[in-house]
This record gives structure tokens, C-alpha cells and sequence, in this order.
């Protein structure tokens, strides 16, 4: 792992209340009630709990997520990944099992996802 890339975690059987807003990379295995957002990667381990949204360049879940998803280029959801809640992606990968209560937007891979989610 490069230097510039060292992650930032959230335990299992820690909760925050409030954002989160990471340069570089965040695991989360505890609870997080509010908005996560980091600069690379934003993965939600099989005990990870996000009340709010998402948003990052990828975002890897296994947990449980409520919330708003955007990534700049891919999400990938894993079998015991639960969502309630919108993504919006460039590239979707969803294992067998994966619950999804939302809507899916994957715009064309030369448009930029956060700007078309202003409009």
C-alpha cells in the first residue's frame, strides 16, 4: 500500500454521530450516523453500519448502508451488503444476495457522477 494511501478505520462496536470527511481512504466497522465522505475509497466492512450519505472515488460495502451513494467510478457490493438508498456510479458490481431498496444511475464513463447529480 503507497504511503499516501494509509486508511483510516472505524472500529467494530464504535459509533460516531456527525461527518466524516477523510483524504485518502476509511474503513467503517462500527456505526456512523451521518455523512462519510473520502477522497479515495470508502469501504464498509460486514459489520458496518451508515446512517447517511456516501460518497467517494470507490466504495466497497458488505455491511448495511441508509443513505445516498455516489462514487466517481465504482461501487461494489458484496452478498451481505444491505442498501436503502439511491447509487449513483460509473461502474456497478453486485454480488448474489444484495439487498437494494433505491434507484440505480450509472452515467456514461466520461461524465463526471457529481455533476450530474447537481442538476
Amino acid at each position: 500500500m503507497r504511503q499516501d494511501a494509509i486508511m483510516n478505520v472505524l472500529h467494530k462496536g464504535s459509533t460516531i454521530d456527525g461527518k466524516i470527511r477523510i483524504n485518502g481512504s476509511v474503513r467503517i466497522d462500527g456505526k456512523l450516523k451521518g455523512e462519510v465522505e473520502a477522497t479515495e475509497a470508502v469501504i464498509v466492512g460486514e459489520t458496518g453500519i451508515i446512517e447517511g450519505d456516501i460518497k467517494s472515488k470507490e466504495i466497497n460495502i458488505s455491511g448495511k448502508c441508509t443513505g445516498g451513494i455516489i462514487a466517481e467510478n465504482s461501487v461494489l457490493l458484496h452478498a451481505s451488503a444491505e442498501i436503502d438508498g439511491d447509487i449513483m456510479c460509473k461502474k456497478l458490481v453486485v454480488d448474489e444476495g444484495v439487498t437494494i431498496d433505491g434507484n440505480i444511475t450509472m452515467k456514461h464513463k466520461n461524465k463526471n457522477v457529481s455533476e450530474e447529480k447537481s442538476k
